[in-house]
């Protein structure tokens, strides 16, 4: 008599199912590390850019800077770019460059709301903390310019 063996060499389905699972998984939190190292911005400082600060002008009530723009080659909102003031370490001001007053500074852009060549945006400073040491523009959490008064 004949006996026929049948043997069972293969994975049970439950197992192949964990396995299944966790490989995609793995496959998934790969790609995804791998694809949030792109970053689709354009940040400035990759950008040919020129800024610089004139003044104080000595207002009778405080200073008047002027922040001037001399060289872009990409126009941007100034409501997409931060300023942070300086008066030597400490913070006088720190938002967006579109025309607002707040506290002792008053920002004033001269030309539509944008970052462009030619552009002029005024900061006028009052009170005790009149005087302008720095400023940093910010654009998408990366600095791109420290301007220092002239």
């Amino acid at each position: 008599m004949k006996r026929v063996y049948n043997e069972d060499s293969a994975v049970s389905p439950i197992i192949a199912t964990i396995l299944l699972i966790g490989i995609t998984v793995i496959l998934a939190a790969t790609l995804i590390a791998i694809l949030s190292t792109f970053n689709n911005s354009t940040h400035f400082h990759d950008i040919d850019t020129s800024e610089y600060m004139e003044g104080p002008f000595n207002l009778s009530n405080g200073n008047e800077y002027f922040l001037n723009i001399t060289s872009t080659s990409q126009i941007v909102p100034l409501g997409q770019i931060t300023i942070e003031i300086f008066n030597g370490s400490k913070v006088l001001y720190e938002g967006n460059l579109l025309n607002k007053t707040t506290g002792n500074i008053k920002i004033v852009d001269q030309v539509n709301a944008q970052f462009s060549p030619a552009n002029s945006v005024e900061i006028m400073l009052s009170g005790k903390e009149n005087r302008i040491t720095s400023s940093d523009l910010i654009y998408d959490s990366t600095l791109f310019a420290t301007v220092t008064p002239s």
